[in-house]
């Protein structure tokens, strides 16, 4: 008990040590982040602080090299997936001809789709589809990792250990956005895996972005979980490259390298000959109130997660049998419900091939 108590005093210091740090002198604090963070957190973080630091400042973590910088990988949840034949031959059971990829959204982690004993993904498996998670550093551009992520997933397909006849894509959040540059990138490159795309659904993806002042709070509740993390509520201010695209569904890289205008308009459309869905969630259960829409899921506003016509952007033109707004319904309740799932499920089904 002495020793706990010890322990409990020695991390209560460090955190007295770190939040005053952060707010003396913001700026001055990040610059120096990096360095502290190496030597400050435990040797082994869990998962929720890397993938929560990532989605703050993923993209400093990545330029440094930092042990705490999230790599992409596929990964079964049980294990990461090896891109070596042999290997994964040996990694998966049963593997089938269609895949589900799931793609986590920001401050998040392939491990997350697993919530109160339901994953989207592995609900599809009874019915002969392999679920593969994404992970990726959610703090870098999206577009750096939608192209990443394009090129990854045609080395998986020509080394899955069978033929890949069909690929759907589940994505929450930020997670849609990157599936979405995934699939322009995987046009501009040409690769195969985008002919066996099939199905791709978005969960609360803010298309249109997501307002930063939701997000800040978003932050702000995630961290008050775990002890160590509360100080970070102040990053939510310091702005990641990755979070700054949360923030205006940013997908490709002329929007942040403004080789065009920064005027939304040129965003890429949905991909071609794909089944594209979008389901919103609203707090409140009267959807058609224009007051909940604007609220949204409490992150993303119903209009955004549809991605409809605003004053910025063109419509993505999701049809509108293909689109559902659900009441009374979270930002992350959106990875659990149970009416979600089974239109999940539906829609996977309905278009399978």
């Amino acid at each position: 008990m002495a020793l706990k108590q010890r322990m409990n005093r020695t991390l209560q210091l460090w955190l007295n040590d770190l939040s005053d740090r952060v707010s003396t002198n913001a700026v001055q604090w990040q610059a120096g982040l990096g360095d502290f963070l190496e030597s400050g957190l435990p040797p082994a973080p869990s998962d929720l602080v890397i993938a929560t630091l990532n989605g703050l400042m993923g993209d400093g973590l990545a330029e440094r090299r930092s042990r705490l910088a999230q790599t992409m990988a596929f990964s079964s949840q049980m294990m990461r997936l090896n891109l070596d034949p042999v290997a994964l031959a040996g990694q998966l059971k049963a593997p089938q001809p269609r895949l589900v990829i799931c793609v986590h959204g920001w401050c998040m982690n392939d491990s997350q789709w697993q919530r109160k004993s339901h994953d989207h993904g592995r609900a599809l498996a009874k019915f002969g589809y392999t679920p593969v998670y994404l992970r990726y550093n959610t703090g870098r551009h999206v577009s750096i990792n939608g192209e990443e992520f394009a090129l990854m997933l045609e080395q998986l397909v020509d080394i899955w250990p069978c033929e890949v006849k069909e690929i759907v894509l589940i994505a929450h959040s930020m997670g849609g956005l990157v599936s979405r540059s995934a699939c322009f990138y995987a046009n501009r490159h040409q690769v195969k895996w985008i002919q066996k795309l099939a199905t791709l659904i978005t969960l609360g993806t803010p298309h249109n972005g997501a307002p930063l002042a939701q997000m800040a709070h978003w932050v702000e509740e995630r961290t008050a979980a775990v002890p160590y993390l509360q100080p970070f509520a102040t990053l939510a201010r310091m702005r990641s490259a990755g979070s700054k695209d949360l923030c205006h569904g940013a997908i490709h890289h002329a929007a942040w390298e403004r080789r065009v205008p920064d005027t939304g308009q040129l965003r890429p459309p949905l991909p071609d000959g794909v089944a594209c869905f979008a389901i919103a969630g609203c707090l409140r259960k009267n959807v058609q109130d224009a007051r909940s829409r604007r609220l949204g899921d409490g992150l993303v506003p119903v209009a955004s997660a549809l991605g409809e016509a605003t004053e910025h952007h063109l419509s993505l033109e999701f049809p509108v049998q293909n689109q559902w707004v659900c009441g009374g319904m979270n930002h992350m309740g959106l990875l659990t419900d149970p009416g979600v799932a089974r239109r999940v499920q539906g829609w996977v089904l309905a278009n399978s091939h």
